[in-house]
């Protein structure tokens, strides 16, 4: 069998496995042999698959299709209310969001003075009454309550002094930025965020935050400054991570202090993985604030009635169809052409508007849509923001078919495929013109066909475009 892989709502993806279905029914009440009876029910069925991937949403709701048509209704809703072994638990921490992690919690419970036996166990306790109870997203000290509550239960009250002692002997490290300057709490969950913006995986950048702190903790180190904690880190990157990636987490962490917010500009046309690539790219970089233009469309089609402005009013691809040009069914390339540049033209009044706005304030954003067309997306602050924009590409025509029908299966029919398949040559035309546009732009074009390369492609741009910026700001500067 070719390896499937599960996709993650993050952008996030890892290798299917039988096992994680197994424990997922055995956590709701059913016996080994019949879960693994289901589970590979499910693996022939994904055999049978053009697209190597699923969603973590398809999945499980091909798997309590699967439990209520063989064990009843019962088991099945149980499996429906559990979140499964295949999805996210988010951690929040502040704004900070992470996902959990069994062997993340195992590692630092190791480091609390628990065997590896004991950690594990204890990890896998308290995952597993999470995804029982059906958590997707719980707060850091909500977390810490439930581990020390586990801990007690399976280890009695003198563990749990234990652990709340050896907590506390460790003391807190603080991070200040020079000597005598205020100083901030150091976390784990900061760092491994900023070091997946140069491309490490989750759990590949908890574990090096936790080597790092296991590192400081080891020197005695209760302050340290914020030069030598980006050493530390630059260190154990070059071990884990070569040269190249320890470079770019040097030259980011630099840009970061020095440099204009970063307005990242997202385009391509409909189906070809704009917003997981947004989505993917702002958690990443630690940007808080990104807009689909879609979003922005419907918000001046709820405030423009739709006689004075006809184009916003409909879809991209057939904007013609509200052109007072006299057309007929079948349009020409020039109409189809005319029709989005007329909505690209008015839904960039309001896109303008958030980013000098987002400017002013000196904020990052994320802008994704296939409004973000070169030429539309300049304003009056451009000055006071590094823009970085990029055109995603979706070059083979029946993967862009499929990427409508597997949306269509995601969102449960909400958001069908019919329109777009009846529209199809529009869209493909509307990419072409957008391709053009961004080759005499001078944009990066991305392709689309594997999501995660173009995760790393993205990852690219943005640090050659912050390093420019940089060395623009250090010129100016030194002139």
């Amino acid at each position: 069998m070719r390896q499937v892989f599960i996709k993650t709502p993050g952008g996030f993806r890892w290798p299917f496995s039988k096992g994680l279905l197994v424990e997922t029914m055995m956590m709701a009440g059913l016996k080994m042999e019949p879960a693994m009876s289901v589970a590979h029910t499910i693996e022939e069925q994904l055999k049978t698959r053009k697209k190597p991937e699923i969603t973590a949403l398809a999945l499980k709701k091909l798997l309590i299709q699967e439990v209520e048509k063989n064990f009843g209704p019962e088991l099945a809703e149980r499996l429906r209310g559990q979140t499964h072994a295949f999805e996210d638990i988010v951690v929040k921490e502040g704004y900070r969001r992470r996902p959990f992690s069994k062997g993340v919690l195992a590692r630092s419970l190791e480091d609390a003075g628990f065997s590896m036996r004991e950690a594990q166990a204890l990890a896998r306790s308290v995952e597993n009454r999470l995804r029982r109870s059906g958590v997707r997203s719980i707060d850091a000290s909500e977390l810490e309550k439930r581990i020390t509550a586990e801990i007690e239960e399976l280890f009695g009250p003198a563990a749990r002094t234990r652990y709340a002692g050896r907590q506390a002997l460790a003391g807190e490290i603080f991070v200040e930025e020079g000597e005598g300057e205020p100083r901030v709490p150091f976390s784990k969950g900061v760092l491994a965020q900023s070091v997946m913006a140069v491309g490490l995986s989750p759990d590949s950048a908890y574990r090096l935050a936790r080597d790092v702190e296991r590192r400081l903790r080891d020197a005695g180190s209760t302050v340290v400054t914020r030069d030598y904690l980006r050493r530390a880190v630059s260190e154990e990157l070059m071990e884990e991570a070569g040269e190249e990636v320890a470079r770019r987490y040097h030259l980011l962490r630099s840009i970061r202090r020095a440099v204009k917010p970063v307005h990242l500009l997202i385009g391509g046309v409909a189906g070809v993985g704009k917003s997981v690539l947004a989505s993917a790219l702002a958690y990443r970089l630690g940007i808080t604030r990104m807009i689909s233009t879609d979003a922005v469309r419907e918000i001046l089609r709820a405030t423009i009635p739709k006689d004075l402005l006809p184009t916003l009013h409909t879809s991209s691809f057939d904007s013609w169809r509200a052109l007072a040009t006299p057309h007929t069914a079948e349009p020409s390339a020039a109409l189809v052409m005319q029709g989005f540049r007329d909505q690209v033209s008015r839904v960039a009044v309001g896109l303008r508007a958030i980013q000098e706005r987002s400017a002013r304030e000196k904020t990052s954003l994320v802008v994704e849509g296939v409004h973000v067309v070169p030429g539309y997306m300049t304003h009056q602050y451009q000055s006071e923001v590094i823009q970085i924009p990029i055109m995603l590409v979706l070059e083979g025509e029946a993967l862009h078919r499929d990427r409508f029908a597997l949306r269509e299966r995601e969102t449960r029919g909400s958001r069908t495929s019919g329109a777009y398949a009846q529209h199809f040559d529009q869209i493909r035309l509307i990419q072409q013109h957008l391709v053009e546009l961004a080759r005499g732009a001078g944009i990066p074009l991305i392709a689309a066909e594997n999501l995660d390369r173009a995760i790393d492609k993205g990852l690219e741009v943005i640090v050659d475009r912050l390093q420019e910026a940089y060395f623009d700001v250090a010129q100016g500067e030194s002139t």
